[in-house]
Formats: C-alpha cells, sequence, structure tokens
C-alpha cells in the first residue's frame, strides 16, 4: 500500500492546512496508508478516522529567524529533521510520497535524508519576505536557495510558481517546480454547510449579510475592510470569522469608524461553511495570497465573491470585474455596494479541475518526477 506522508508545523484552521485535509482524505479514498506529521499538537481541524496523526515536536522555538547558515536555529533545525527521519522510518515506514508545508517545515526538511519529498509553497516567497529581502537582500537569497533548491517543489498558484523562480533563478538547475491548485472538496463543504452551527444562532438571516473569512493578520486586509465598508452604503451587516492578534485592534477601528452596530466578530469556527454558504457576498481583501483558498470554498456553495486583486491567487480563480487593486479603499466600497446591488453578477461557478482526485493525481505524477530525478 503507497505511502502519503505531510508534514505541518500544526493543524490550524488555515488555507494550508485545510489543502492538506482536503488531500489527505482524497489519498484515503484512493486506498493509500495516509499520515500527517505535526511538529505541534494545536488542532484546530478534525481528521477523517483513517488519516494516521503523528507528533514529533521541536525541542526550541524561535521568535525571530535566524538565518545564518550554522546559527543556532539552523543547527536546532537539523536536530529536527534527523529525529523526523528516525520517526518517520520506524514508525511509518518509506513513504512514496511527502508533501511539506509551509517555509518553517521547508527549512527543516531541507536537511532531511529521507526521499520522494516535494515542498509545497502557499504563498509567494517575494512578499512573505518582504522585510528580509530589503534589510539583508544577499543573505535571505542565499537561505532560500538552500531550503527551496534542497527538494522539488510545487506552488499553489501561477503567479507564486512565477514569483520564486524569479527570486531564486538558478535552483530551477537543481529542481523542478511546477504549479499545482489548492484542491476543493466540493461535495464535503456542500455537505458540512448542512450541518451546525445554524446562522440564527449567531442573530444571523439568510443571505442578510457580507462575509469575510480570515485569521487576524496584516496580510488579511482587515483595515482596508473595515474603511472600505464604512464608506459603503452599508445595506448588509460585514461578519467576519477567524481568529488571530489583531483582533483586538480591528475591534478597536469599527468603534473608531462607528460602525461597530453593522460588523459582527463571530471568531474561529471549525465549520465556516454554513456561515459562508449563508452569506449573500464573500469578501477577500488580502494584501497577498499564495491561492485564496476561501475563494473557491464560496464557489462551491454558490456565493458571490469580490476580492482584492493582489498577488499571486485571486486573478486565477475570479474575472476582472471581481477584482479590486490592493489599497483602493474608495474602489472597495464601489465593489461591494455594485456586488451587494447585483449578487447573480458575481457567481462563478466551480473549476472542476480542483476537485481533490484530480489534485491528488497531479500530485502523485510529480512525485514520479521527483523519483526519477532521485535515479539521475
Amino acid at each position: 500500500m503507497p505511502i502519503i506522508l505531510f508534514i505541518l508545523k500544526a493543524l490550524e484552521g488555515r488555507g494550508a492546512e485545510r489543502m492538506v485535509t482536503t488531500l489527505a482524505s482524497a489519498y484515503a479514498k484512493m486506498g493509500h496508508s495516509v499520515h500527517i506529521l505535526c511538529l505541534e499538537e494545536t488542532q484546530d481541524m478534525p481528521l477523517d478516522a483513517d488519516i494516521h496523526y503523528h507528533i514529533v515536536p521541536y525541542d526550541k522555538v524561535f521568535s525571530e529567524q535566524d538565518i545564518e547558515p550554522n546559527s543556532k536555529q539552523a543547527q536546532a533545525y537539523e536536530a529536527v529533521a534527523k529525529r523526523i527521519d528516525e520517526y518517520v522510518l520506524s514508525q511509518i515506514g518509506t513513504p512514496n510520497l511527502i508533501l511539506a508545508n509551509i517555509y518553517k517545515v521547508n527549512w527543516i526538511m531541507a536537511y532531511s535524508q529521507l526521499p520522494n519529498i516535494v515542498n509545497v509553497l502557499h504563498t509567494a516567497l517575494s512578499k512573505q519576505f518582504e522585510y528580509q529581502l530589503s534589510d539583508k537582500p544577499r543573505q535571505t537569497i542565499s537561505h532560500l536557495r538552500m531550503v527551496y533548491g534542497a527538494h522539488f517543489c510545487s506552488c499553489v498558484s501561477d503567479g507564486a510558481r512565477k514569483d520564486l523562480i524569479s527570486l531564486l533563478g538558478d535552483i530551477t538547475k537543481t529542481t523542478t517546480i511546477t504549479t499545482i491548485y489548492n484542491p476543493c472538496d466540493a461535495t464535503w463543504i456542500q455537505s458540512k454547510a448542512l450541518q451546525k452551527p445554524r446562522i440564527e444562532s449567531f442573530g444571523l438571516r439568510d443571505k442578510q449579510y457580507i462575509v469575510h473569512v480570515a485569521s487576524f493578520d496584516t496580510m488579511k486586509g482587515h483595515r482596508d475592510l473595515l474603511q472600505a465598508y464604512a464608506k459603503t452604503e452599508r445595506k448588509l451587516p460585514l461578519v467576519l470569522v477567524g481568529k488571530g492578534k489583531l483582533e483586538a485592534e480591528i475591534k478597536a477601528l469599527a468603534f473608531q469608524l462607528k460602525i461597530n452596530d453593522c460588523v459582527r466578530f463571530l471568531g474561529f469556527q471549525s465549520n465556516p461553511y454554513p456561515i459562508i454558504a449563508s452569506a449573500a457576498l464573500m469578501v477577500l481583501t488580502s494584501k497577498f495570497e499564495g491561492f485564496g483558498y476561501v475563494i473557491v470554498e464560496a464557489q462551491a456553495l454558490g456565493v458571490p465573491v469580490i476580492s482584492t486583486d493582489c498577488p499571486f491567487g485571486p486573478r486565477e480563480l475570479l474575472p476582472v470585474k471581481s477584482l479590486i487593486p490592493v489599497g483602493d479603499i474608495e474602489g472597495l466600497a464601489i465593489l461591494i455596494d455594485q456586488a451587494v446591488n447585483n449578487l447573480t453578477n458575481y457567481i462563478v461557478p466551480l473549476n472542476q479541475q480542483l476537485l481533490p482526485n484530480h489534485i491528488a493525481q497531479q500530485y502523485l505524477k510529480f512525485g514520479l518526477l521527483v523519483k526519477q530525478g532521485a535515479r539521475q
């Protein structure tokens, strides 16, 4: 039985983690032995009973990144990689495919001796490392070449793939880089949308609110969203789903803009789909994305979507009329009002090529290239 291993920092409720759990379920249904290995015990997301869950914790957590080649952090991560290798070979076996997700995991697995590793990039490196690239460009580029030159790479959007190649250039001589979109299990999402929590428990009415689903992080653009919403006709209340370090600041901004009576904070929801499905409109306001997973989730539920035209995902999922430049507060306000006044004009059907079985097969096909590359 083929072994598929996913490696993650933790099973938090974000887009990358949703991608992993969706793909893991697809492989389990295909009859593979599926394993998810995490470095932290935080688990916001449930797993199917036939998916094996493992924890190999780090010894140390570093609050700031030290990317010097021989830093204490690099040495600690090399030790973590060795522990992961030993654990996997003794407790799981030799995987036919390893999908390493998120930069921290990619860095750790650069030291791994396990075969068949693919680094999955969920965002654009030039944006993720914008500060470091301006502060220490040569050192940062060297570090990223070490991390992403170690294994084949798959990016969740074509924009992120082009960004990686543009930034790191000659790693394409030692590795292969492809684009594989995030999977969307439309059937599962639709079934979850019929479960609890019922929107009435939040005091919401069907198709009578706008929804934004994202962690409270700078890149998700909550500040721009509230400033734009304050300029709209406010025919519908704005519902924010998610948690994060900026939540208190955004709540304060709602009071400052005098829109707190129109903005609802629902916190993190392990099942956000009933809330998404009943929304009149989904709004995405990210500064940048790797893919923009909530867009396809809304499409799977037939919900209209508008978004910032951020790098590097929404423009591959939505038409131009549904996009507005990042930072254009006035334009976003106008687009929100236009969408609310003509909702059906902003419904885009889900691309069937994003269904999990198709994406799972793409990774298996790419995995064969990894094996061939290792043999050469």
